[in-house]
């Protein structure tokens, strides 16, 4: 799963946008920040955009200090702290409680809801294992075999529970939601954007992108899909959209190279507790939130073509199309995107999923 630790240039974010020329007059305002470790841009549209970018961008500052795992303030990191040191003390191996906030109720209750959908696919718990990888401070390193067997039932979803804002953990447990975090507070961006009466806005939240809308004129945004094999060349495709969610997973910005010469991504398999091995480039999705893009986006890369495709066409979570491409430049999609997608690059073969 992805955790707050993405590059911070924007011109390496998961993708790439391009925002086609309009004669319209109306005002505008642009606003960039880093925040939860990445390189972040708003751009609303209407005479309240500049207030309504200001409040967008605290509302994101607000989630960062009770979501990061990193900044000793933060909720999380109290949580994980105070858990670590549970597991620590012999006498405190029964299941620990922690008040949540509001916000940090709704989206461990929402991730948790994903976790189950996808058997586990998508999994907040995954921090012990990926400390011990050295993703969370770029140390990096394979564990033992004997390390990583005992650390994945600390990652186990199932013994976690919520009730009526209490989260319930097995001692040692500790939360990441770095793979859902920039969709849950894009998604609280565009509320607040709303609220201040904005029907137009576009958000790039280092490489999340959150469409509020169309463009001031009517027409749909024009959104590139970056190179995954080379950053600096023209996108591969084009996606026509409005009013969504375009979130990738990609294994190809943030790995490390073992001592024996195989590559480990950051993209991990709860049920193995180690860095998913495919054929897989990367996965992007786009639905009409950004906390399903999310996590959809990092569960479908872990479930694998085959799987990845009955879990589109049969589950009821929410409406969503997907992009997958390989390793031998191959690409599937699924059939919402028909009339949406333009391809670029030239593809050794394409596939449309019904």
């Amino acid at each position: 799963m992805l955790i707050f630790n993405l590059k911070r240039l924007p011109f390496l974010a998961a993708l790439f946008l391009f925002l086609l020329t309009s004669c319209t007059k109306s005002s505008n305002d642009s606003i960039a920040f880093e925040a939860m470790d990445t390189f972040m841009t708003i751009k609303s549209y209407g005479k309240n955009a500049h207030k309504g970018n200001i409040l967008a961008k605290k509302e994101i500052e607000k989630l960062e200090l009770i979501l990061s795992t990193t900044n000793p303030a933060s909720e999380i990191y109290k949580i994980n702290k105070e858990s670590e040191k549970a597991l620590k003390n012999e006498s405190t191996l029964s299941p620990q409680s922690f008040t949540l906030s509001k916000s940090a109720e709704e989206v461990t209750a929402f991730s948790l809801k994903l976790a189950e959908a996808g058997n586990g696919a998508f999994n907040v718990f995954l921090y012990p294992v990926t400390k011990a990888w050295g993703f969370t401070k770029k140390e990096y390193k394979v564990p033992s075999d004997r390390q990583i067997r005992d650390l994945l039932p600390l990652t186990d979803y199932k013994n976690a529970s919520l009730s009526a804002g209490i989260l319930y953990l097995k001692s040692g447990m500790q939360l990441d939601f770095g793979g859902i975090g920039k969709g849950f507070a894009g998604d609280k961006a565009i509320e607040v954007l709303k609220e201040s009466g904005i029907t137009s806005a576009i958000l790039d939240l280092g490489g999340n992108v959150q469409l509020l809308g169309s463009k001031p004129d009517g027409r749909d945004w024009n959104i590139g899909l970056r190179n995954p094999w080379k950053s600096s060349a023209p996108p591969i495709l084009s996606l026509k959209l409005s009013d969504s969610a375009i979130i990738t997973s990609g294994g190809y910005e943030r790995y490390f190279t073992g001592d024996n010469g195989q590559k480990y991504i950051h993209i991990f398999d709860s049920k193995t507790g180690r860095p998913v091995s495919s054929d897989i480039v990367s996965v992007t999705v786009i639905c009409k939130e950004g906390r399903y893009g999310d996590a959809l986006s990092t569960a479908l890369f872990v479930m694998g073509k085959d799987s990845a495709i009955e879990f589109w066409k049969h589950s009821s979570l929410c409406d969503f199309d997907f992009i997958m491409i390989f390793e031998d430049k191959s690409l599937i999609y699924t059939n919402g995107l028909s009339e949406k997608l333009k391809l670029i690059f030239d593809f050794s073969d394409v596939e449309m999923i019904n």
